[in-house]
């Protein structure tokens, strides 16, 4: 008998010892009927036999061991049975465990079937099984720590504002009160900061979607976007020499706004970490259909292992006495934001850092993006 024909056979009670695993998972399974943790386990089982079936070429195979095979019915049930399960509480440790469970149970009863008294298939999946479980829980446990992480700084970095908001407004209802324009342009800076922690959440929500950070091209010279972010910055950094150069033809089709914030994530991270006993450069030069953006600061060096994924949001970075968190204050997106604002120009953005040329970040912009650039594969 082949596995195909003895799963389609004993569809019951393998369906069976589905439910029983299911029923053991509390408190998640308490109330629940046979009915709801049965779920979608026979249309599961059908479509396991009808894929064992299907003629399956080589590059069929490779595809699905990478989980890129077409969407199909197993791919359907599977989705629909994650979002029943996930809307009642499961958890992913749990959701995993259960599919593992129901792959023992196959291959401890075609074993029993089988005579196959070692059960060496069934024993090689437990191992992949519990490697793969560790896996899981490291992975969850990283999640939940970088959430947790992610949750408190945004509320640590929220307090201030509000608190400065808060302190204008009980300030202007004295009937006293004689500095309102200062107290007003206090409140207006503190909201004017929340306001960018919202906007900077919804960017990273927007690429964690898929759908990238969206801009408008159209004719610009970058120019003098880079000379208004300098004198945006510099008053609040009085004690940095901050310098822009511009060489040759800075024009191209981008979205002034967002290549504004580019160009300020990337000074404002040079000012915050680089070196006030030499200046912070800002350089854009014209290179034939490209221009080139270079933000340059001296200081501690970025940690070669911390280069690799200095663009990934909330990225958290040690190397002893010297280490460089460049994540450390604020929410850690401005390198994450300016990244997939790039990328959704067409452009490139890398790093380079050593103690002895300093850090500096180049952005490389194709003066005519394509309309409908390449998105970013969305990852958290």
């Amino acid at each position: 008998m082949r596995l195909a024909e003895f799963i389609q056979t004993n569809h019951t009670s393998i369906i069976e010892a589905w439910v029983n695993f299911a029923r053991s998972m509390v408190p998640w399974a308490e109330g629940m009927s046979e009915t709801d943790l049965q779920d979608h386990a026979r249309d599961l089982l059908i479509a396991v036999v009808n894929d064992i079936r299907k003629t399956q070429t080589a590059l069929e195979q490779s595809e699905k061991s990478k989980g890129q095979a077409e969407d199909g019915k197993l791919a359907q049930i599977g989705q629909k049975h994650a979002s029943d399960r996930l809307e009642s509480g499961l958890s992913l440790k749990q959701l995993v465990s259960e599919y593992r469970a129901l792959r023992a149970s196959v291959l401890r009863q075609w074993d029993e079937t089988q005579g196959n008294e070692t059960g060496d298939v069934t024993r090689f999946n437990e191992s992949i099984d519990e490697a793969l479980a560790t896996s899981i829980n490291r992975y969850s446990e990283t999640v939940d720590n970088t959430r947790e992480q992610f949750l408190a700084i945004l509320g640590h970095d929220l307090r201030n504002p509000i608190g400065a908001i808060t302190m204008g407004a009980t300030l202007l209802a004295e009937p006293q009160s004689n500095d309102v324009i200062e107290i007003a342009n206090l409140m207006l800076g503190a909201a004017e900061r929340m306001n960018r922690m919202v906007n900077d959440l919804l960017d990273l929500t927007r690429t964690r979607l898929g759908a990238g950070i969206p801009v408008t091209q159209k004719p610009m010279d970058l120019t003098p976007v880079c000379r208004q972010i300098v004198s945006e910055l510099q008053p609040s950094h009085p004690d940095f020499q901050l310098r822009f150069e511009s060489i040759g033809d800075l024009h191209g089709e981008w979205d002034s706004d967002r290549l504004a914030q580019v160009v300020s994530n990337l000074v404002a991270n040079a000012l915050q970490y680089g070196s006030s006993a030499k200046p912070v450069k800002l350089v854009a030069r014209e290179k034939g259909q490209e221009v080139i953006l270079q933000v340059h600061n001296e200081g501690l060096p970025i940690p070669e292992n911390a280069l690799k994924t200095i663009f990934t949001p909330m990225a958290r970075h040690g190397s002893g006495a010297q280490s460089v968190d460049r994540n450390s204050r604020g929410l850690g997106l401005g390198l994450f934001i300016a990244s997939e604002i790039v990328i959704s120009h067409g452009g490139t953005i890398n790093a380079t850092s050593t103690e002895k040329e300093g850090t500096t970040f180049t952005v490389t912009l194709p003066r005519h993006p394509a309309s409908k650039p390449a998105q970013p594969n969305a990852s958290y």
